[in-house]
Parts: structure tokens; sequence; C-alpha cells
């Protein structure tokens, strides 16, 4: 029969299991004066209570009816990993203590008790599981820090995703999780860790009942039972953006409740981050449709040269990422080569829109379009970083081109990229004063000019990209007209 009697939730809780009613009597009456004790007859007995109720540890016999000691052990490391156990075996032998200790059981004691010896076993055991609490939560502190730092760090939602699986993983040991998130917009849900990332679902509602159902709407979640679930709805700002999910499989053990206050933290952090990262997607969406805006002002002045910047943006962002440049300077580079040619806009029709050759004064003209493009943007303070790449695209790399007349090392090393990718889509494609060339004639005079006019680094990775990808093949808007090849000093400004 089991004894109910002294419950406090302050002391620790101990259950005896033993068959033997003169042993289980003597360990109960001489531990309660200490701890909340708990005496059942065997191991079914023990699990039917452990299902209802917590304890710090288990003092069990091994040889018992029903369900052994053996068993009862596996059972405690199998579902509840907080308790600890303590055996107790009438046969004192060294491997029968090697046995206990190997099926995840603290310590033993040996039959006949010991009074002394009971007490002091106690004592060690709760002592340690005292000691292996307080590592565990420094543990989660460190890790709550370094999971702090690490998605604060980033303003991408699909990294911190990535990080949030991680640590995730690593301190809830999840068999899988689900993670879902408002759009900017508020009016659809995004999957960003489940079977299909990327997925989404218009939402009609924002409250919690709905976007509970939304989630699992798009997320794969395998059923479980309660206590091997954990679900979060993610707050910002007294708004719910998100959902989260945890499940463990019937193998692994229950969520306890550090698990769920420790995952709360988490998921108060874990929004914060979500949503400032989903603002700043959205005004950097903001900010290149702006930019697009930009570029396309100066195309829409003339048909010839409609989608040209955004060519030469694709062009230089590949050739930035062949050459191995890092993301920042790969998105200065989309950046500049969308508007590399907006000081256009400040050059007369009857020179942009000319079919024929330039005139000296002409040229002269046309040649200030990269200065006028730096005084119009120097307004707009996100881009002043782009300045220098797109006043210098015109440089040569031997000092000859324009309007600074710099030379090798002196041009912007994105400046440098920009100028062959421009060179390579203006060539090929139709102008108002010649039609397209083949892209291997002009791949050949970027060749000629390799030390010239181009950064030899940069020509030979423009070559290889271009070998081994084919980009123009990709152009909606190239048509390959042959004409008669070019030399370098010929090309147009």
């Amino acid at each position: 029969m089991a004894d109910y009697a002294n419950s406090s939730p302050e002391r620790p809780r101990i259950l005896i299991v033993e068959d033997e009613v003169n042993i289980r009597e003597f360990c109960r009456l001489l531990l309660r004066r200490y701890y909340d004790v708990v005496a059942v007859e065997d191991g079914l007995a023990a699990i039917e209570l452990l299902s209802t109720q917590t304890f710090d540890l288990v003092l069990t016999d091994l040889q018992m009816p029903n369900l052994d000691g053996i068993a009862l052990v596996q059972h405690l490391r199998a579902h509840h990993l907080e308790t600890d156990a303590v055996v107790m075996t009438a046969h004192a032998t060294v491997e029968t203590a090697r046995e206990a200790l190997k099926l995840g059981a603290l310590d033993y004691i040996a039959k006949p008790v010991d009074a002394e010896q009971l007490q002091k076993t106690v004592r060690t055991a709760l002592e340690l599981r005292r000691v292996r609490r307080e590592k565990e939560r420094l543990s989660d502190l460190v890790l709550m820090y370094q999971f702090s730092q690490v998605i604060t760090a980033s303003l991408d939602v699909q990294e911190q995703s990535a990080h949030l699986r991680e640590f995730v993983g690593r301190r809830f040991a999840p068999s899988n999780i689900g993670l879902s998130l408002i759009d900017a917009d508020g009016d659809t849900l995004v999957v960003l860790i489940g079977s299909e990332p990327g997925q989404s679902l218009p939402l009609s509602e924002r409250d919690e009942q709905s976007l509970r159902a939304a989630h699992y709407q798009v997320i794969e979640c395998p059923a479980t039972s309660p206590d091997r679930l954990i679900e979060v709805v993610l707050r910002s700002r007294d708004h719910a953006i998100g959902f989260l999910n945890l499940t463990r499989n019937s193998e692994q053990p229950s969520f306890d409740a550090a698990d769920r206050h420790l995952i709360e933290i988490f998921a108060s952090q874990i929004a914060a981050a979500l949503d400032n990262a989903r603002l700043y997607r959205a005004l950097k969406d903001q900010y290149e449709q702006m930019i697009a805006a930009l570029a396309g002002a100066i195309e829409a002045r003339d048909a010839y040269t409609y989608g040209h910047s955004r060519q030469v943006s694709r062009y230089a962002v590949r050739l930035a990422q062949e050459l191995d440049l890092s993301p920042a300077e790969i998105e200065r580079i989309h950046y500049a080569g969308l508007l590399h040619d907006i000081g256009k806009i400040g050059i007369r029709d009857d020179i942009l829109l000319k079919p024929g050759p330039l005139s000296p004064e002409e040229l002269i003209q046309m040649r200030r379009h990269p200065q006028i493009g730096v005084r119009i943007l120097e307004q707009i303070s996100g881009l002043r970083d782009i300045l220098p790449i797109i006043a210098a695209h015109h440089e040569h790399f031997d000092g000859t081109g324009y309007p600074y007349g710099l030379k090798g090392a002196e041009i912007p090393f994105e400046a440098r990229i920009l100028a062959v990718a421009d060179t390579f889509e203006a060539l090929t494609a139709d102008r108002a004063y010649r039609s397209a060339m083949s892209p291997e004639a002009v791949l050949q005079i970027i060749q000629d000019g390799r030390g010239t006019h181009w950064d030899p680094q940069v020509v030979d990775a423009f070559l290889r990209l271009m070998r081994r990808e084919r980009l123009w093949e990709q152009s909606p808007r190239l048509r390959q007209v042959i004409q008669p090849p070019l030399s370098v000093e010929s090309i147009p400004s």
C-alpha cells in the first residue's frame, strides 16, 4: 500500500519501492523526518505513481514481483530523466554494483540496510542532484546568453531560423520543430521550420486560435501526447507574429516544467529577433523598389537600354560571387549595377538618343554622367557607400578612362567588376547607333583589353564564368545579331 502522508513541496520527495514490508517501513520511517516519502510494494505500482507525481529520488529493491528494480530503473532513464535512482541489493558484490550503475542508478545500498548508510547515501544522492541541477541552470543561462548574442546579430530570417533550430535542438532535443511567421503585411503565415519551409497560407484572422490552426495546417506535426508537446505563440509588441511547437516521440522523456519555462524565455527572444528581421526585410524591399524605380527612370527614356541596368547588375553579382567577395560587397555591387547609369538623366536627349557617333563636344557631355549620378545619389544616405563604384565604372586599368583617369588599384575593386559586366551587356544588346554583337566576339574584346581597359584578375574570372555558365543565354532582351568585330579602342562610352 502506498503512504501519501507528510507531503510538502519544499522538501525533497523520495519514492521507496520494496516488496518486503519490514524493509519498506524501516526506510519510510527513517527518512520521513527530513523528506517527503512515499512507499510502494513493486515496480508496477511505482510506474503508475510516477505517471501522476514527480520525485527527486527513487530508492528501489532489485528483486521484486511483477516488475523488478532493473526494469524500473530502465523506465526512469527512458521517461523520467530528472529522477535519480539508488538500488538496494542483498547481493553486495562488485559485479552487482557495476550492473546497477550500468542501468543508470546513481548508487547502491547493500542489504541488510544500515540506517546510517541509508541516510548518508540519500543525502549524497540529493546533494549530487542539487549540484547537477545548478550546473544545468548555469548551462541554460550560458546557452541563453549565446543564443541571444547569435540571433540578435543577424537581421536575416532564414539565418535566424537556422540558429533557432541549432540551439533548440541542442537544449531540448525535440524529435520535431515547427516554426511559422506572419509576414510583414500581416495576411500570410509562412513556414520557417517544418517539412516544407517557404510554404505559406493566407490568414483570415490573427487571433491565437486561428494562428494555431493555420500553423498546424502548414506544419507537418506527428501526433503526440500533451506531455511531449510544447506550443508557444510568438509575441512582439503585444501582437502575435508567429507560432512555435516542439514535440518528442514516445521513446523520449516528457517535457518537464523547467523545459516549458525555458522555452517561454527562448520564445520571447525569438519573437523579438524575428520581428526585427521581418520589419528590416520589409524596409529593405521598399529600399530595393526605390532603387529599381530610379534605375527605371533612365531606361524609360531609351527603349534600346530598357533592362540594361538589371542585366548589368546580374552579371556583376555573379562575377563578384565568382571572385568570392563578401555578402556586403556583393550587395553594394548589386545596387551599383542597378544605378550606375542614373546620371544619364542629366544628359540631353539629342546626345543620349543620337543614332550615330558623338562629336567631341557631345562625348564630353556624355562622359559627365558618372559625376551627375553621384550628385543625384549623394542626397540619399543609404546609397553613399556605392558612390565610388558608380563614379569609377568607366575608369580604365591603365589610367585612360574617365572621369578622373584613375589607374590600377586606385579604382575601387567593385568598380572594376562593374566595368567588365557593363561592357559585356552593352555590346551584346542593340543600341540606337548599332546592333548587338555576338557574345563570343565581346568576350574576345574583353580578353584583348585585359590589363589595359580592365583588371586582369577580373577579366580572367569573367571569362571563366561566362564560358562555364553562358549567362547571356538566360537574357530575354539579348538579340544576337552578328556584327563586324570591334577593337578595344572603338568601344562606345
